[in-house]
């Protein structure tokens, strides 16, 4: 059976352009859906210490993290909603991960210390607020640091956010298997009609 009939380009490759369009976006959908397949099907956060994750944050996406620190004072005031993470005595540069804080408490704590108008004062609300800057168990979902959105921070060009609260997209990933694999069934079956009406001429 010839290739170029079953796809309808025996005139000529334009008369199949319809149908492979329609294979490639089904084929780069169902690949794209099912490389978060792994990850939307967690039904728990991967539990993984600060530090170990500071040194490598790849690897799961969906993740509970022990023992994170808050370095507000490393960030420009009124520079942008995220907060640097380090583990450890002392932050580091430039900054590996960050944080967008859903907690009502944290945002507070960073849009106050946003408020205040000299560096003096920002010291002095950084000592008053030292306990609520104790080491915490962060939940969310992991996230590349895109450029310039953290302008207030020294990010590295690999950083990441930590988008607290935020769970694997399985909406998303489970239209996305059903989208793909529809265009995928189409193209199928009009090939397989095609050799149908082909074999039925053919005797």
């Amino acid at each position: 059976m010839n290739l170029k009939r079953l796809l309808g380009a025996e005139h000529g490759w334009g008369g199949a352009t319809g149908t492979l369009l329609l294979l490639g976006f089904g084929l780069v959908i169902l690949f794209i859906s099912v490389a978060g397949l792994k990850e939307a099907s967690r039904l728990a956060p991967e539990e993984r210490g600060c530090a170990a994750w500071l040194a490598d944050p790849s690897g799961a996406r969906w993740v509970r993290l022990v023992g994170c620190k808050l370095d507000l004072g490393g960030r420009t005031r009124g520079g942008g909603p995220f907060i640097p993470l380090f583990a450890g005595d002392a932050p580091s540069a430039p900054v590996r991960a960050v944080l967008a804080p859903s907690d009502s408490d944290l945002i507070a704590l960073r849009d106050g210390l946003d408020r205040l108008g000299s560096e003096q004062e920002a010291q002095a609300y950084l000592l008053a607020n030292a306990a609520r800057l104790e080491p915490k168990t962060l939940s969310g979902y992991v996230e590349p640091l895109k450029r310039g959105a953290a302008p207030g921070v020294s990010a590295s060009e690999d950083a990441v956010v930590l988008v607290q609260g935020k769970q694997p997209p399985r909406g998303n990933t489970l239209v996305g298997l059903v989208v793909g694999l529809i265009a995928v069934a189409l193209v199928v079956r009009s090939l397989f009609l095609r050799y149908l009406v082909e074999r039925d001429s053919s005797l």
